[in-house]
């Protein structure tokens, strides 16, 4: 793949982005997905969650993420945002949803970093009317947050939602947006204003889903709401 025509009009999707809290990135099709799937997979083995491990940064070093996007998202979250940490300031972390998971559906909740990525590496096809874990997302569902207190009190009071019945309830009031991600471009939105979740992954499915998550800049102290959630997770 030509990196630098992928990344050719960056700008214009960055300033979607700014303007409605979410983009669309070009589409991941031309890589060897089927062959980068199964390299995480086995690195994850019975893992949901797994923090970059080697074959995961190798895609990211493919899309020289860390030439094209990162420098411009950095200066974002400067000028618009406030953001006093460093560019190093990011955390990528593979999910894998197996077929009738359970636990990994309808837990909404909005990210610590100002920033999320996407990247859908495995999405499998459902039967028998099922769902293959599509992402359930309401940008500028709240204002960015003010300081940690407010950031913690804002999860804290959306957690009624992170349910089914919840969801549909939010849905009520607020504009619901779904990506099945079979088009395979990745969603770029405003990770700590942009209340997601995802259905679940039916038993009835073709695979299960692998999906790379890359986050950037989390404007909380280390060791605030986001921070202790990444290392739970990370045990």
């Amino acid at each position: 793949m030509n990196i630098e025509k992928y990344w050719h009009d960056l700008d214009l999707r960055l300033e979607k982005l700014l303007e409605n809290g979410f983009v669309k990135l070009p589409s991941l099709n031309e890589f060897d997905l089927d062959h980068i799937a199964k390299d995480i997979s086995e690195e994850m083995g019975s893992l949901t969650f797994k923090e970059l491990g080697a074959c995961h940064k190798n895609l990211l070093d493919e899309l020289e993420i860390e030439k094209y996007l990162a420098p411009k998202l950095y200066n974002i979250a400067k000028e618009a945002f406030n953001f006093k940490g460093d560019i190093s300031n990011q955390y990528h972390i593979a999910r894998k949803v197996e077929p009738g998971n359970s636990k990994e559906m309808y837990r909404a909740h909005f990210d610590s970093h100002l920033f999320t990525i996407v990247l859908p590496i495995k999405i499998p096809t459902p039967s028998n009317n099922g769902t293959s874990g599509d992402l359930i997302y309401f940008p500028n569902a709240r204002k960015v947050p003010r300081n940690e207190i407010s950031n913690f009190i804002g999860k804290a009071y959306y957690k009624k939602y992170a349910s089914k019945e919840g969801i549909e309830k939010f849905s009520s009031k607020y504009q619901k947006k779904i990506d099945s991600f079979k088009d395979y471009q990745p969603l770029l939105f405003i990770g700590n204003t942009t209340l997601h979740t995802n259905y679940p992954v039916s038993t009835c499915s073709s695979s299960y889903r692998l999906t790379l998550l890359a986050h950037f800049f989390d404007p909380s102290p280390k060791y605030g709401v986001g921070g202790l959630v990444r290392l739970i997770r990370n045990r």
